[in-house]
């Protein structure tokens, strides 16, 4: 009975496998090779995304930074205005005090007046 595979098929298999380990190998290499490519691809696809974020995230903070800013400018008068108002109404309750206390001497003279004007002589 005979094999439905032939002796010479078996041998040529296996003779091809010998041969070919050198081409085995160049496959093994350029293998690793393409997906040494791919991996190097694939961090430098997601490094390069990082990067962009960052960017516009950098981007989005020099605006905020500009904007605050240009508030800051635009209330700047207001602030100055603000500080004059409050040195004014330290000068103002300043006066009011020593009128205060001027009064109440005042008073009191006047009440020594008029007990003495009371008073017989």
């Amino acid at each position: 009975m005979e094999n439905s595979f032939s002796e010479h098929s078996r041998t040529s298999s296996y003779d091809n496998l010998q041969t070919d380990s050198s081409d085995l190998s160049k496959v093994a290499k350029n293998m690793f090779q393409k997906t040494k490519d791919y991996l190097s691809f694939e961090m430098n696809q997601t490094v390069a995304k990082n990067i962009e974020l960052m960017k516009r995230t950098s981007e989005d903070v020099v605006v905020t930074n500009e904007d605050l800013n240009q508030k800051f400018r635009d209330l700047e008068p207001l602030m100055k205005e603000l500080e004059e108002i409050e040195t004014t109404v330290n000068k103002l309750e300043n006066a009011a005090y020593r009128l205060d206390a001027y009064t109440q001497r005042l008073e009191e003279k006047i009440n020594e007046y008029v007990v003495q004007k009371q008073q017989p002589t």
